[in-house]
């Protein structure tokens, strides 16, 4: 893939959730997969193209999602006879948004089809901050990595109680949020909202 990344040019944005509608790959080191998603505030269908390894990235990176495609793609491996392997999951929902992915044009300009050059895993605060929009983009979609997001968001809360429970003991505030694990400005501020949420 790195001739690709010498070949095409890269795109001046990056995708960080998309819904996957179908998955095509056979004994090459390409694996297709035809997406929706949301480029600069427009709604589109498009094509990723990943090396097999990129794609186990992405799988390995997506949490439940992940896990539960890579079942599906051992299963065409292990027994599907026919070639390419195509798995239908339309009627799914395969909701990617634990990872940015830098994308790379095939045809200059071309929104059709775009070749991922790197799939970077997205921090979990970042992946708590972009939850409220995902919901909202993907609303016909209940988001698998959700139930997982709600915990760490029910964590975050029971750290803000415990930080303002510290304080009603006389703690000082740094302390409180020291000995609660807020130091951080930001860390504090999403476990504020996340314990105050309704």
């Amino acid at each position: 893939m790195n001739i690709m990344q010498n070949t095409f040019v890269q795109t001046d944005f990056k995708m960080s959730a998309f819904k996957a509608h179908r998955i095509i790959f056979d004994d090459s080191d390409l694996v297709s997969m035809d997406v929706k998603c949301k480029i600069q505030e427009q709604w589109m269908h498009t094509t990723l193209l990943f090396s097999f390894r990129k794609f186990n990235d992405l799988l390995r990176f997506s949490g439940s999602t992940g896990e539960k495609l890579q079942l599906l793609v051992s299963d065409q491996l292990l027994f599907a006879k026919e070639q390419p392997y195509i798995i239908d999951v339309s009627t799914e929902s395969y909701v990617f948004a634990n990872c940015s992915l830098d994308l790379y044009y095939l045809i200059a300009d071309d929104m059709s089809c775009f070749s991922v050059e790197e799939v970077t895993p997205i921090p979990y605060l970042q992946q708590i901050k972009n939850l409220r929009k995902n919901i909202t983009d993907f609303a016909e979609i209940q988001l698998h990595n959700q139930s997982s997001l709600k915990n760490t968001l029910q964590e975050m809360a029971s750290m803000y109680r415990y930080y303002v429970g510290l304080t009603e003991l006389n703690l000082s505030e740094t302390a409180a949020r020291e000995k609660a694990g807020l130091s951080n400005e930001h860390l504090f501020k999403l476990a504020y909202h996340a314990a105050t949420q309704k």
